[in-house]
């Protein structure tokens, strides 16, 4: 049996090791990155946006009626009653 051009496995590993350290070091960074999002993504994205601007348009009667609810829960003196909330569950206009 007559091999041709053979290389021990160990010097053969040890090549590749020295031609991957040196593609890795010449090779420089495209300094690109891509991102794609999803279309669930891009909707749910485009949701928060909506979200986040009706939170930033409040106008001052929302404003002052949030505080004061939200006042009136931190003095634990907020009520509503159950038929109120019932009815919000069963989507029944007030």
């Amino acid at each position: 049996m007559v091999r041709i051009n053979s290389i021990p496995p160990k010097e053969l590993l040890m090549q590749y090791v020295h031609v991957r350290e040196k593609l890795a070091v010449e090779t420089p960074p495209s300094g690109v990155d891509k991102t794609e999002l999803t279309d669930k993504a891009q909707t749910f994205s485009l949701a928060m946006k909506a979200v986040k601007e009706a939170l930033e348009t409040r106008t001052p009667e929302e404003t002052a009626r949030l505080n004061q609810i939200a006042a009136q829960v931190k003095s634990g003196t907020y009520f509503v009653p159950g038929f109120k909330v019932a009815g919000k569950i069963m989507g029944i206009p007030d």
